[in-house]
């Protein structure tokens, strides 16, 4: 799942792009704390009614965007804007349907509703920049697409502009997100019920539940001797694996949750209070850590650091890889200032991860019983009201992680029902003629028949919903689609050539996604390819390497000086010694003659530069080096896996995160060209995915700044589609610096 926020302002200051996630939910949490509003209930006269969405302040002329790829289930571009009790209100909407996942195992089906949309006479000429289905009929009732199939809707895409909100008086729009009983059982889990391991689909910060009376060691027990990365300190002096304190949690249950942010890892420790809540008990950072996690897993788990690498990142092995090493020994806060090692992998310790919702950050579903009767529309669950009474951050806290089951607002079939408490004498519809407007109003918001949606259906609050969802980065076939060109450039010749060609995509070009998808995402989370900056620099070297994502096997490679070794997989793994490196990380057992003769043989073919000495060996291989060779370009995992070790291995990742604006470079296309001979065109440089590309193909030219590296050229148009599937604000400037959302000519192979 690829999801944003709907609204991608900038932040007032720095690079948006280094904005955390932390940061940008606050600054819009700033700009939704209208308490009429307000998740999950906002106030009527003195009553908490039930609020399924929440209500963003914004400009009018700031865009609302799909928050994911999705298609239009029913919308309504109404004429004028409308007036309840002398305030405007807009009622046009646009309501999403989307069906994605967060894992292999692991659909989710939701929808997005984006209400109180500016009305058709406020538009001023902007009605062309909605989705085409959306401007094509102006009512004031709801409608349905006439043609389902022009109801695709893209993350990004433009649905309308803030209108106006009679409950607050400002300008902005409605934001709910919600799903139905039989799509919440297949994504949302009680983790509090999870007592082993929880979801395989494994995404975000992983979390340990530490039974009380466990033991903590002053010192990690197997960390080799000697001069290793994890012994050099930082640049505030403190090593990555500080002496600890022994000791034991005696009498106190511990909820510890782990982030790998870019080099650090982030070590949360949180205890259960007896007021039943949750409070922070300590934390470690370790500098240093993400970036020596392979370095780790080769010496802690020498027989298969692949095993190894999963029980660093994951807490687990969730893959067919295995260790005779099954310890997971980490640096954890167990008492007020007190931190000690401990085996995070024995029995009794729960190991989960955000896709199990992590019941003491506040995930909880709510399910009032009577509200689900057509009866009532008023909060009545005590512990929720208890909460809302709470103005504190805690309180806000709690609220937003709450997943609560109500009858929408949306259908009024059943008004005097579910309204009938607020006419009761001293409540504010008593009047029959405030009744009345309150039902007009109503029924003007109204568009839930034509939806074909049960009444009752679970909302979550729509900002955390994302803030939330944002960690799992596990893309569809669809959104892995969309990083294969319809149309390409080619470049003849290593850098930036003089001849660069245009030409339409192969027809077999993006073939690989639907039958790799998986052990792709998979090959990604294990490999810390977990953030949208890595994960475009990947692409855009893996798209390339693939010939758009059609093949597995370097083209010509059977006529190479290297052949057999030559290419194969997502990064193109190329030379009999990475073959080597690769199969010894898997823990595949090679004799050591025989990886002496490999890497004689090969260096006596580089010295040659032919291949006659690597394929007189051939006939005197084992047929499972034979086999595994193979493996890399017909086997899912292998394809997978191979690169992302290779990626990781090389410190591609590293140099990913460091976020470089895009360079517009302007140049002529080749007269040769299939399309657009001799037209001014342009490709988009960029310094850190330039530095990532040779990392991982030309490590003597990672300082140049034209390296003489095959497929430069395709590798930026390649990046500059992955870019556009990934990342959330404008990055490409064009002919007078103004930054926009796609590069010039951008049409992706669908």
């Amino acid at each position: 799942m690829i999801i944003s926020y709907p609204i991608l302002t900038t932040p007032p200051a720095g690079n948006a792009m280094e904005e955390s996630e932390d940061a940008w939910l606050a600054r819009l949490l700033a700009e939704s704390d209208d308490p009429k509003g307000a998740y999950p209930a906002r106030m009527v006269g003195n009553t908490y009614c039930w609020h399924g969405g929440l209500h963003i302040g914004a400009d009018t002329a700031t865009p609302v965007r799909a928050i994911a790829d999705g298609t239009i289930v029913a919308y309504r571009l109404a004429p004028k804007t409308e007036t309840y009790e002398g305030q405007p209100y807009d009622t046009s909407f646009v309501l999403l349907r989307h069906e994605t996942e967060t894992g292999a195992v692991t659909p989710v089906v939701f929808y997005s509703l984006y209400l109180n949309l500016a009305a058709a006479e406020h538009l001023h000429g902007r009605t062309d920049t909605l989705a085409t289905c959306y401007r094509t009929r102006t009512s004031p009732d709801a409608r349905v697409p006439d043609d389902p199939k022009k109801a695709k809707v893209y993350r990004r895409d433009i649905l309308g502009y803030p209108g106006s909100q009679h409950q607050s008086g400002r300008n902005g729009f409605h934001l709910e997100i919600f799903t139905t009983d039989e799509a919440l059982t297949l994504f949302f889990r009680d983790s509090s019920r999870i007592t082993d391991k929880g979801s395989a689909d494994i995404y975000g910060d992983v979390h340990f539940v530490i039974p009380e009376g466990k033991s903590f060691a002053a010192a990690h027990p197997r960390l080799p001797a000697g001069d290793w990365p994890w012994r050099k300190t930082d640049k505030d002096a403190k090593p990555m694996f500080p002496i600890g304190k022994a000791g034991s949690n005696a009498g106190q249950q511990l909820y510890v949750s782990v982030r790998l942010d870019k080099d650090k890892r982030l070590t949360t420790t949180r205890i259960r209070t007896a007021q039943g809540q949750y409070r922070e008990l300590g934390r470690v950072e370790q500098q240093g850590y993400g970036y020596a996690m392979l370095a780790l897993a080769e010496a802690l788990y020498p027989d298969n650091p692949s095993a190894g690498l999963e029980w660093l990142t994951f807490g687990r092995v969730l893959s067919d890889e295995r260790s005779r090493h099954t310890d997971n020994w980490q640096l954890v806060p167990y008492a007020p200032g007190s931190a000690g090692y401990i085996d995070l992998s024995q029995a009794g310790i729960a190991r989960l991860s955000d896709a199990d919702f992590p019941h003491w950050l506040g995930w909880k579903k709510v399910e009032e019983g009577a509200m689900l009767s057509p009866a009532d529309a008023i909060v009545d669950d005590p512990a929720t009201l208890q909460m809302l009474s709470d103005n504190g951050d805690a309180g806000k806290a709690a609220l937003r992680h709450l997943v609560v089951k109500h009858p929408t607002e949306w259908d009024v079939s059943d008004l005097d029902a579910r309204f009938a408490r607020l006419r009761k004498t001293g409540m504010p519809l008593v009047s029959e003629e405030s009744w009345q407007r309150f039902k007009d109003q109503a029924q003007k918001l109204a568009f839930w028949q034509h939806t074909g949606l049960p009444r009752g259906v679970w909302h979550f609050h729509p900002l955390q919903f994302i803030h939330h969802m944002r960690r799992a980065l596990w893309l569809s076939v669809d959104e892995l689609r969309q990083a294969v060109p319809a149309r390409a450039l080619r470049g003849f010749g290593a850098g930036i050539p003089h001849k660069i060609v245009y030409e339409a995509a192969t027809r077999d070009a993006g073939v690989l996604a639907r039958s790799h998808k998986d052990r792709l995402n998979t090959a990604w989370r294990k490999y810390g390819i977990t953030t949208r900056a890595r994960l475009a620099a990947f692409l855009g070297n893996s798209v390339q390497e693939t010939v758009w994502f059609s093949t597995l096997v370097e083209g010509g490679g059977s006529r190479s000086w290297y052949s057999p070794w030559f290419g194969r997989g997502f990064l193109q793994l190329t030379h009999t010694p990475n073959y080597l490196k690769y199969w010894k990380f898997r823990g595949r057992d090679i004799d050591a003659a025989l990886d002496a003769a490999l890497h004689a043989t090969y260096s006596r073919a580089k010295e040659l530069r032919s291949n006659v000495p690597l394929h007189a060996a051939e006939p005197s291989l084992p047929g499972n080096i034979l086999n595994w060779r193979e493996d890399v370009a017909v086997d899912t995992y292998s394809a997978a896996d191979s690169a992302g070790h290779y990626w990781l291995k090389n410190g591609a990742n590293k140099e990913a995160d460091t976020l470089i604006p895009n360079y517009r470079h302007q140049f002529s296309i080749h007269f040769t060209s299939q399309l657009r001979k001799r037209d001014v065109f342009v490709f988009y440089e960029n310094v850190s995915f330039r530095r990532a590309s040779c990392i991982v193909n030309l490590p003597d030219h990672v300082n140049l700044g034209n390296p003489r590296l095959n497929g430069l050229v395709d590798r930026y148009h390649a990046y500059a589609y992955a870019q556009v599937l990934l990342f959330d604000h404008p990055t490409f400037p064009d002919r007078v610096g103004v930054v926009q959302f796609k590069p010039e000519d951008y049409e992706w192979k669908r």
